[in-house]
């Protein structure tokens, strides 16, 4: 008998609290209102007398305390129920936030991508160099070229040569050290007239074409700049690289190796010379032939 009694007063008590927490939208231990619930308890040891003398009313008793046990476990309003479903709500919103603001693109930009550790020769050796990536790269496709950048462009027919439209320096007549900026003021402005001239739509879509580029802080920009003039390559940039057409994005794609790693510029992001905000531009560009 002992036992139900504690058993009752458990269950009754524990009922009372169960549908306290679950009617208060904030519970704190210093509620006043945990004053006035315990307070109605105070008579029950009349209340378990008359339980004992009804066994009916003690059955339908502890049937109500299962169910309330069992609808407070399994409600949306338990505490931390509530609390990981705000935090669940959250996540949701701010990933049909990011769709919302990222929405599926129907027009594709292409401007520029890089791939570390590319740079590939003709025998599938990793190059940090832009002239072995180039001569690799032609190799897959089929056509041969060979030498530095300043050589490459002298293999195939020429689209258009800013250099031949521009006054090649005579550096006999300049300081030494004005010569280095005045060579590559002859890049920047040879890139200019490339961007100024070029005709794009005069390209053919599934060829290969050959572009002669400046790196404005080359350490060979002199050395190349003899070279090319003692070798009469009519090409004095210090950089060179593949242009092609990408029919996905439908633009022209130059790519080309910087210290191993491969860039991909849309041709016409990289056009010009004082108004290209990149290190390096195109000063000529020919058509790869076999």
């Amino acid at each position: 008998m002992k036992k139900i009694l504690m058993l009752v007063t458990a269950l009754m008590i524990g009922n009372g609290v169960l549908n306290r927490l679950s009617a208060q939208e904030v519970s704190t231990l210093s509620n006043p209102q945990d004053t006035t619930t315990v307070a109605s308890y105070r008579d029950t040891e009349t209340f378990i007398a008359s339980i004992k003398l009804d066994s009916t009313l003690l059955n339908q008793w502890i049937e109500g305390s299962k169910t309330t046990i069992a609808t407070y476990s399994h409600s949306n309003n338990h505490p931390f129920d509530a609390l990981h479903s705000e935090t669940s709500m959250g996540t949701d919103s701010l990933s049909i936030s990011t769709e919302e603001i990222n929405p599926t693109a129907t027009d594709k930009v292409f401007e520029n991508k890089m791939v570390k550790w590319a740079g590939r020769d003709r025998y599938g050796r990793f190059t940090d160099q832009c002239a072995a990536h180039v001569n690799g790269r032609l190799a897959k496709a089929g056509y041969y070229s060979q030498g530095h950048a300043y050589q490459i462009p002298s293999y195939f027919p020429s689209v258009i040569n800013g250099y031949k439209s521009v006054e090649v320096p005579n550096l006999a007549k300049v300081s030494a050290e004005l010569r280095f900026i005045t060579v590559l003021n002859m890049h920047r402005e040879a890139a200019d007239y490339v961007k100024e001239h070029l005709d794009i739509s005069k390209l053919v879509p599934g060829k290969y074409y050959l572009v002669n580029m400046y790196y404005n802080t080359s350490p060979y920009m002199l050395q190349f700049f003899y070279a090319a003039k003692k070798q009469g390559t009519g090409n004095y940039g210090t950089h060179v690289g593949v242009l092609y057409y990408n029919s996905e994005y439908e633009t022209w794609v130059v790519e080309h190796n910087i210290h191993g790693h491969v860039h991909y510029d849309a041709l016409e992001s990289i056009l010009g010379g004082t108004s290209n905000p990149h290190k390096y531009g195109v000063t000529s560009i020919s058509r790869v032939s076999k």
